[in-house]
């Protein structure tokens, strides 16, 4: 080849690759969580976030994003240090969970440089969201899931099952996840609306359990000696719900008690199944990355919005083969492309359309 055309092929390479290197899409994600499984459980509050970037990572392969995860560890510390750290980088999108209200109120007080921020699962309330727009934060987004639905969703599912096996009366023990993460409030308020609904059903206690296995048990361990009458036990996720039943076997009560969390969660060191657990939610990351993937590539057609997913489903014969697919390979079987409406023939991001996805 002649030299001059060799020069100038490797001119247009260089061009292409450098347009293509400013065009690619870059997100940061702060997961409050651990990066492996096997932290996740040494710390008790079980493996949904582990799970999230599983999911979100194999998005990003399909979607052709250069997806960035950095790991709080529960850690709300480091958790500010990594949000410093991710806008420093100045990416196209940096992706944010709002737990415990620590992300907004840590947002107010520092310089974001402008860079476009998305809220997945937990979000400001409207009043926070304003007061980060007016100091110049720029939220382009969230998505969440309705967990006030979840929440009495949980109890209507126990109820039921409870209802199927017994006629005596329901005592309950409700084991709340924080006091102050919008999740754990709404999935709350969803308990409520049904208790105010089914006279029925006493309340015994309610108490907070921090999202912990270890706490889960502890307090069921307390409840079940103080209160023997409780016979169903409602469980902000499931992490509490399987301390809540190492605590029950542990009594020999067991087959007393109906337990139901929220994650589609696997027991951890062969525990016992849950009784009812509502999931769908951990595929929420995978479905933020579909929404600023189409608003990259088409921002007219594709505005990012405030929105609320109705995505929970108890969990059944018809979608337990989703997640046995979220619980082993994170959904590497699906191409979550087709979720883009930047295709002519795009899907709606639903659990149906994804089961239809994994039998392809």
């Amino acid at each position: 080849m002649p030299l001059f055309k060799l020069h100038r092929l490797i001119t247009f390479s260089c061009l292409l690759f450098s347009s293509y290197s400013i065009n690619a899409l870059e997100i940061i994600f702060i997961n409050p969580g651990f990066s492996n499984s096997t932290e996740a459980n040494s710390n008790k509050t079980g493996d949904f976030w582990f799970h999230v970037s599983k999911i979100m990572q194999n998005a990003a392969t399909d979607l052709d994003v250069t997806l960035t995860i950095k790991y709080a560890n529960r850690n709300h510390i480091l958790m500010k240090e990594l949000i410093q750290q991710a806008i420093n980088d100045k990416p196209d999108y940096l992706l944010l969970v709002n737990e415990k209200n620590v992300t907004s109120q840590y947002l107010s007080k520092i310089d974001s440089n402008k860079v476009p921020i998305y809220f997945l699962l937990n979000r400001p309330s409207p009043a926070s969201l304003e007061q980060l727009q007016k100091n110049g934060v720029n939220v382009v987004g969230s998505i969440t899931p309705n967990n006030r639905v979840a929440g009495k969703s949980l109890m209507q599912q126990l109820y039921k099952k409870f209802t199927n096996k017994t006629k005596t009366p329901a005592h309950t023990l409700a084991l709340l996840g924080d006091y102050t993460t919008p999740a754990s409030t709404l999935r709350t308020q969803g308990l409520m609306d049904f208790l105010a609904q089914t006279p029925k059903v006493t309340l015994t206690a309610k108490e907070v359990a921090n999202w912990s296995e270890q706490e889960g048990y502890i307090k069921t361990m307390a409840y079940m000696q103080q209160a023997p009458e409780i016979n169903i036990i409602w469980c902000a996720n499931d992490a509490i719900a399987f301390g809540a039943k190492r605590a029950l076997k542990q009594l020999n009560m067991q087959s007393q008690v109906i337990v139901g969390g929220i994650n589609w969660e696997v027991p951890p060191n062969n525990g016992s199944e849950l009784d009812v657990s509502i999931g769908g939610h951990v595929l929420l990351g995978a479905y933020a990355l579909v929404n600023l993937f189409d608003n990259h590539t088409q921002p007219k057609h594709n505005p990012l919005l405030h929105r609320t997913a109705d995505i929970f489903d108890p969990l059944t014969a018809e979608n337990i083969p989703l997640y046995k697919a979220i619980n082993t390979t994170g959904l590497a079987e699906i191409n979550f492309i087709q979720f883009s409406k930047t295709r002519a023939d795009w899907h709606e991001f639903t659990i149906e359309n994804l089961l239809l996805a994994l039998e392809q």
